[in-house]
């Protein structure tokens, strides 16, 4: 890595060096007749030291995850977060009851909205270089990571490896060498196959980021232990949990418009845990997608005692 680009100082939980533009674009899908509003963030960096796809949950939008997206471009990471419509924004409604909003979601968490979902990441894998729309300078990262939250990170765990009953693997993006996962999940007893087969065959380097108190809205019956079953049943090799003390669900959403916070009373501070958050999630793509080998050697040694002592970090 160039001495000269070093995106490990300052410190990854700190604010990088590198002023970031967001822009909001739209492609077009014309295979499956589909529009996905995406949000891009790109830094002002001379090379770019990575590419991040971002999956928001359900309700999410292409404005979901800002805090840690416009984070990681200031350290020369870019990102696109992609709005997948059908488990997005629209299904708040106008003024919608409880009621129906739990009904709504409930719809929306179906096997055709997944598949929807996975088609649309793929679309977006095979945007970056081909579709004018996007900025040149995205082809120019070296690698690209995978990340999502809720919803998100189920989509990302099924395109990083994980395999169904009745859901074919499908073939990954050779640029893709990581996945982060925001509030992963998986049920035990859950559906076949049994997790160890499910998770086993997830080789690339992957980190989960859960709260003690993660135990999702209500709609389901995830429970904050059942966020750590995926990494428990992952082959090891570079797989990473990070378990914040007192941290809820909607803690690592990273932020989200007005209308998903009015609804889902996001806090618009920070969660007390953000700067551990940032600096971990930034070392690992750093580590991972730009080679960075103190940034490898910083998770594994520093950010241990940079945690609060409720807080647990396990590496596998």
């Amino acid at each position: 890595m160039d001495s000269s680009l070093n995106i490990t100082a300052p410190a990854p939980g700190l604010p990088g060096p590198w002023g970031v533009v967001s822009s909001w674009i739209e492609l077009h899908d014309a295979g499956r007749q589909r529009d996905l509003p995406l949000r891009v963030y790109l830094p002002n960096a001379p090379r770019l030291q990575g590419l991040v796809v971002f999956s928001h949950g359900l309700g999410g939008s292409r404005d979901g995850g800002q805090a840690w997206l416009s984070h990681w471009a200031s350290h020369g990471i870019a990102a696109i977060a992609v709005q997948h419509p059908g488990s997005d924004a629209s299904l708040l409604g106008d003024g919608r009851s409880p009621q129906a909003l739990r009904q709504a979601f409930r719809a929306a968490m179906s096997p055709e909205q997944l598949t929807l979902r996975l088609d649309d990441l793929c679309f977006m894998l095979g945007a970056i270089g081909t579709d004018p729309a996007l900025p040149a300078k995205l082809t120019t990262a070296p690698a690209i990571g995978l990340c999502g939250h809720s919803f998100g990170a189920v989509t990302v765990q099924l395109l990083a490896g994980e395999q169904r009953a009745g859901r074919p693997a499908r073939p990954l993006d050779q640029r893709v060498r990581a996945a982060l996962a925001l509030s992963p999940s998986a049920r035990q007893p859950d559906m076949p196959p049994g997790l160890a087969q499910r998770f086993g065959a997830i080789e690339l380097p992957f980190m989960s980021l859960t709260g003690t108190r993660d135990d999702g809205m209500g709609l389901s019956d995830i429970t904050a232990a059942n966020r750590e079953l995926p990494f428990r049943h992952m082959a090891p090799g570079h797989k990473y949990l990070l378990v914040f003390d007192g941290g809820t669900h909607l803690d690592f959403a990273g932020q989200a418009s007005d209308a998903e916070g009015s609804v889902f009373r996001i806090r618009r501070n920070p969660p007390r845990f953000s700067e551990a958050l940032l600096a971990a999630s930034t070392a690992f793509w750093q580590a991972h997608l730009a080679d960075d080998h103190g940034s490898l050697d910083w998770l594994h040694t520093t950010l241990p005692g940079r945690l609060r002592p409720d807080d647990r970090f396990e590496i596998r």
